[in-house]
């Protein structure tokens, strides 16, 4: 995303410097000069068609759904992320090359999504069934997180023995964002980005129980202990929240987000001036070939730090 709105915005400044200067090289040398006409003819043939199809895809969503997505909510996610990553973000932004404000941009074009496809979906009974029987509550736990299971083993027995928890986890915890509060995580609940064994085990644990087995995650063995645990209750309550996570599984189906940002491209009545650009949206306007571009399409609007 980066690098295609950099190119892009480097198209219009070209083009805007062009009409308004009568010096029009950005380069000159030995061999002759470089003039921006011939910057611009050279980046068509790159980043151009890319960098056009962004330009007009932020646009347009911007033009339709620009109200649903506010710097306030642009500033909550990248924090999130911030806090998630802890002492690994700045060098994942700069392996990935970006800077906080263009992956900012990334995250506004990821909502801009998001909202398109809430604008365009509608959910039957059938669909809130299916979300409810995976369906976890906000939890609040505590955990240890360790290298191996014969020390998650042996802590576990120590805890059965009457050893407290939260001492337990400040000696041994490698989870160093959570160690200090007694291994006291956030709530959290099934659209949370942790490790699904780790939902899937704190899910079925009741207030003050400790899970027995040690839960194999992506960073260790965790020991989990339940602080509060509401219950699922009834689905007509939680509607919202199943919604949202029908959301984020329609938004990973590459060919479903396609065919919304199709229709919404078509819409906008595109017309495109220059002709060595002219397909540039093609991707969304020609419909038979939406399903093998459709990969393509939503490249630009997934995160490069994933959870």
């Amino acid at each position: 995303m980066k690098k295609l709105i950099t190119a892009g915005a480097i198209i219009l400044t070209s083009l805007t410097l062009a009409s308004c200067s009568t010096n029009n090289d950005v380069a000159t040398t030995k061999a002759g000069n470089i003039t921006k006409e011939d910057l611009y003819e050279a980046m068509k043939t790159t980043a151009g068609p890319s960098s056009l199809q962004q330009l007009i895809i932020s646009d347009v969503l911007t033009e339709k759904f620009g109200d649903k997505v506010t710097d306030k909510q642009v500033d909550k996610d990248f924090n999130a992320q911030k806090e998630q990553y802890g002492d690994q973000f700045a060098e994942l932004l700069k392996n990935s090359n970006y800077t906080e404000e263009s992956y900012k941009e990334v995250i506004r074009m990821n909502l801009l999504i998001e909202a398109a496809v809430k604008a365009n979906t509608k959910f039957t009974d059938e669909d809130y069934k299916t979300a409810w029987e995976s369906f976890v509550p906000k939890l609040t736990v505590q955990h240890i997180l360790v290298a191996d299971e014969a020390t998650a083993k042996d802590l576990i027995a120590k805890i059965n023995a009457g050893e407290d928890f939260s001492t337990l986890a400040k000696e041994n915890s490698l989870d160093t964002g959570s160690k200090e509060d007694g291994g006291k995580l956030p709530e959290f609940d099934h659209n949370t980005p942790y490790d699904p064994l780790f939902i899937e085990a704190a899910a079925k644990l009741k207030d003050g129980e400790v899970t027995q087995e040690p839960v194999n995650g992506s960073n260790g063995y965790h020991i989990i202990k339940m602080i509060k645990n509401p219950g699922k209750g009834k689905m007509e309550d939680h509607k919202k929240d199943l919604e949202t996570t029908m959301i984020k599984a329609r938004l990973t189906d590459d060919a479903y987000v396609q065919s919304i940002l199709s229709k919404i491209m078509q819409d906008a009545k595109i017309e495109i001036k220059d002709k060595d650009l002219k397909g540039a949206m093609d991707t969304f306007l020609k419909q038979d070939d939406s399903s093998k571009e459709s990969s393509k399409a939503t490249d630009s609007s997934k995160k490069i730090i994933s959870s």
